[in-house]
C-alpha cells in the first residue's frame, strides 16, 4: 500500500464500510448531474474511489517534462499534487473549504499554501499553472477567461489534465486552440502545432493502470485488482519549442514478428507497421521513424481504447 493510501485509510477508520459503499452509489449518481460533494462522507468516498486514480494520472503527465519548483494548482481538491509534486512549492486554491481540511489532514506536515477560493480570478504567479481535473467545475462560457487569466499568471508552463472521456477532450482542445494562438508552444503530447486531427469518434487519451486497495474493491463491489485511468491531458510552455516524433495514440497491435502503431504525426494520424518498435506502449513518443516498413491508412472504425 501507498503512503497516499496509508493516509485515506487512517481517515477512514471508524467509518462502516456499508455506509461507504452507499455513498459511492451516491457519489456516482452525483458525477452525473452536479458534479459534487454534499456530505463529509461523499468527500471520504472521493477519497477512497477517486483520489489515487488522478493522483496516477498526474504522476504519469509528469514523466513528459521537467516540472518547475513553483506550481499554482486550480481546483486542488484534497491536495493530489502534494503526493505527486513532493518538495515542490505548491499553492493549491479550493473553494471547498471541507475538502481543504481533508487534505490537511491527509499531510499535516506538507509546506504548502492552502487558500480557500475560487480559480475563476487566478490573482498568484508560479512557474506553472495546474489544471487537474478542475475545468469542469466552472461554466463553459468562463473557459476562454480562466484560460487567459492563467496565460497572464504562469511565468512559463500551462499543465492541464481533464477525464479521458469526449466531453474532457473537447476541453482539452478548446484550450490547446487557445493556447496557441495566444503564442504557446506544446511540450506534451502533441508531437506538432497542426489542427488536431482526431475527428469524430476519436477523441486523444491515455491510460494508467493503478492497483487497488481491499477496501476500493469492497465499497465498490469490484473484483479486479487493478483499475485503468482514462485521462486527456495538455502540456504547454511560453518558451518556444518545437515538438518532434509521434505519438502513440492507441495500444499497439502485437502481431508476429511486428507490432502496428497508430500515431499521431504532424502528417496527420497514420498506422505504422514496425518492427523496431516492439516495445511501444500507448503514450509513448517515438522518434520519425526513416525507411519505415510501412505505412497503412488508419482504421476507419473507431478505435479501441
Amino acid at each position: 500500500m501507498s503512503p497516499l493510501e496509508e493516509a485515506i485509510s487512517r481517515l477512514c477508520e471508524g467509518v462502516s464500510e456499508k455506509d461507504l459503499a452507499r455513498a459511492t452509489e451516491e457519489l456516482t449518481t452525483r458525477y452525473q448531474t452536479l458534479k459534487s460533494h454534499q456530505t463529509d462522507l461523499h468527500r471520504l468516498v472521493y477519497l477512497c474511489v477517486r483520489m489515487p486514480a488522478t493522483y496516477a494520472a498526474l504522476c504519469r503527465v509528469f514523466q513528459e517534462f521537467e516540472v518547475p519548483q513553483t506550481v499554482l494548482d486550480c481546483g486542488a481538491g484534497p491536495g493530489t499534487a502534494i503526493w505527486a509534486l513532493p518538495g515542490h512549492q505548491l499553492t493549491l486554491i479550493e473553494k471547498d473549504p471541507e475538502f481543504v481540511k481533508l487534505g490537511k489532514k491527509l499531510s499535516p506536515d506538507a509546506a504548502v499554501t492552502w487558500k480557500t477560493e475560487s480559480f475563476l480570478e487566478i490573482k498568484d504567479r508560479a512557474e506553472m499553472i495546474l489544471f487537474s481535473y478542475s475545468l469542469n467545475e466552472i461554466p463553459p462560457s468562463k473557459l476562454s477567461q480562466v484560460i487567459c487569466q492563467a496565460y497572464r499568471q504562469t511565468e512559463n508552463l500551462i499543465t492541464v489534465i481533464e477525464p479521458g472521456t469526449p466531453e474532457g477532450f473537447e476541453r482539452i482542445r478548446k484550450v490547446r486552440t487557445q493556447l496557441l494562438d495566444l503564442g504557446m508552444s506544446l511540450l506534451a503530447p502533441c508531437p506538432h502545432h497542426n489542427t488536431c486531427p482526431m475527428q469524430g469518434d476519436n477523441w486523444c487519451h491515455f491510460s494508467v493502470r493503478l492497483p487497488r486497495t481491499s477496501l476500493h474493491r469492497r465499497i465498490k463491489k469490484g473484483s479486479l485488482g487493478f483499475e485503468d485511468e482514462k485521462f486527456s491531458y495538455l502540456v504547454a510552455s511560453k518558451k518556444p519549442f518545437s515538438p518532434e516524433g509521434m505519438r502513440v495514440v492507441r495500444h499497439p497491435l502485437k502481431r508476429r514478428g511486428h507490432v502496428i502503431l497508430d500515431l499521431c504525426t504532424k502528417e496527420g494520424l497514420i498506422q505504422l507497421a514496425s518492427t523496431k518498435h516492439k516495445k511501444a506502449k500507448w503514450g509513448d513518443l517515438i522518434p520519425f521513424v526513416k525507411n519505415a516498413n510501412s505505412i497503412i491508412e488508419p482504421r476507419k472504425e473507431s478505435l479501441p481504447d
